[in-house]
């Protein structure tokens, strides 16, 4: 990016095989007042014990020049690619590091990068084979443009290629800032007029004739305040990151460096990253390592360097999310709760009507699968179905209606998996009070592009003989 034109557990009692009673509780009694004492002095402890702090550490990159700053580092396995410039992103110049032996190799200037170009904000796809940037070198001609455009270039067999200058439709008038390309979609941010700030955050997604559509701004939370840039993915594409100066002038800062969760199209809250992330001078370039254990950024803190010049720094990227905790998976965490309610809500239906296919079409993954087990004479009948052969079966009107009442869930959640056990009650009339049928339900869903969308499920028809499952809610008192 360039800134030029913007800004315990407590003690147990152990398991004691004492063969004489009058042994034991003497022993029991002993232990207790121990274990009482000790679990009165751990909680007390509790109190004062604070989780370790965040540490920020400085990244080196080669000699040191306090006239020369370094931004915008992202690592590709065993790539790196960074911009240095002056003072005002002045003669900014883009270089790349491989790593040889598990040993970073000395930063070398790709060979494009010449004197008489301004390049910046390198970014490499997924596989390290194509390189986006900006510049203002011109297509024709030795004249600079009097803008920053977006570029690109590639690597095959150790060689980076000549740059080309991507779509029209993608330039305008002004400067084009922090470029990202995920599979078809590309992000940036732009000081084109009619965006909702000074500087805002763009999408555009990749045609099939190799063009882009026209950019459209990404909303709030993101587009929020006067300028927004430096748009960037961690490596599973949960959480977005970038710089915002929505919070300029607090705490000293002139912009921060803000996470929100993303869910398919939608993002969740921006939340301001905690010091020392975040302090006075300016954070932007963020970007998370491709292993996922570095969130890297640039800061104008006070260092080394000049006044006003930036350094690289990094930080555990996991001691982050960690600190940061389950307010972070918050927004996703409300989808997947209303899509596992909407999913018995569509399978039932009224008298003379079929499930809403259409419904529950949007909340199966392309591959899912469903599994449905009952009792039949006495053995055990399993069935097994494609999504699209389950929303076959449903998608045809029932002459009896189905009311589908889910009243206990269980839910286990690993980043952007979930696994859901439930209790389904199943009536043939809205207003019976005992249900025709109960059922056992297990079921995996993903977090992706969509959303929230359902993996596979496993219902199992309830067993004569067997103890109804527990229930957290009344029966008939549905959850959702």
């Amino acid at each position: 990016m360039l800134q030029a034109e913007r800004p315990t557990r407590l003690a147990t009692l152990a398991d004691l095989k004492v063969h004489s009673p009058k042994l034991i509780r003497p022993w029991i009694i002993l232990n207790m007042r121990t274990n009482l004492t000790l679990a009165v002095l751990l909680l007390s402890l509790c109190g004062q014990v604070q989780a370790a702090p965040l540490t920020l550490e400085l990244m080196q990159l080669g000699p040191s020049d306090p006239t020369t700053q370094s931004y915008n580092l992202q690592e590709q396995r065993d790539l790196r690619v960074f911009a240095r410039s002056a003072a005002d992103f002045k003669q900014s110049k883009i270089f790349w590091q491989q790593k040889i032996n598990g040993q970073w190799q000395a930063p070398q200037r790709l060979p494009f990068s010449n004197e008489r170009w301004r390049d910046s904000d390198p970014h490499l796809s997924n596989n390290g084979k194509t390189l986006v940037f900006i510049s203002d070198r011109p297509v024709d001609g030795e004249q600079a443009l009097g803008q920053l455009d977006l570029y690109e270039s590639t690597l095959s067999e150790g060689k980076w290629s000549a740059p080309q200058r991507l779509s029209e439709s993608l330039q305008s008038k002004s400067y084009e800032l922090g470029p990202e390309r995920y599979g078809n979609q590309l992000y940036f941010g732009s000081y084109r007029k009619g965006g909702p700030g000074k500087v805002s955050i763009y999408r555009s997604e990749r045609l099939a004739d190799g063009g882009h559509s026209a950019p459209v701004a990404l909303p709030a939370p993101v587009n929020v305040g006067p300028s927004n840039s430096d748009f960037t993915l961690s490596p599973d594409g949960r959480f977005a990151l970038w710089w915002s100066d929505r919070d300029a002038g607090k705490n000293g800062s002139d912009a921060d460096i803000f996470l929100a969760e993303r869910v398919g199209a939608d993002f969740g809250p921006a939340i301001r990253l905690p010091a020392p992330i975040n302090g006075p001078g300016f954070e932007f370039t963020p970007s998370v390592s491709s292993d996922g254990q570095w969130l890297i950024f640039a800061s104008t803190r006070s260092g080394a360097h000049a006044a006003g010049l930036s350094q690289l720094y990094r930080v555990s990227w996991p001691a982050l999310l960690k600190e940061l905790g389950p307010r972070i998976e918050a927004h996703s965490q409300l989808q997947l709760d209303q899509r596992l309610s909407a999913l018995w809500q569509a399978i039932g239906h009224k008298d003379g009507a079929a499930s809403n296919v259409e419904l529950l079409g949007s909340l199966l993954h392309p591959q899912a699968r469903i599994w449905g087990q009952s009792l039949r004479t006495a053995s055990l009948d399993i069935k097994a179905w494609s999504g699209s052969e389950f929303l076959d079966l449903l998608k045809e009107p029932k002459p009896e209606a189905l009311y589908e009442c889910e009243v206990h869930r269980e839910l286990r959640r690993y980043g952007a998996h979930a696994e859901v056990y439930s209790v389904v009650e199943s009536r043939r009339r809205a207003d019976q009070t005992l249900a025709d049928s109960t059922g056992v339900n297990s079921s995996q869903w993903q977090l992706g592009p969509q959303g929230w969308q359902l993996l596979s499920l496993h219902y199992a028809m309830e067993l004569p003989g067997q103890s109804p499952p527990p229930r957290t809610r009344r029966s008939g008192d549905c959850i959702g």
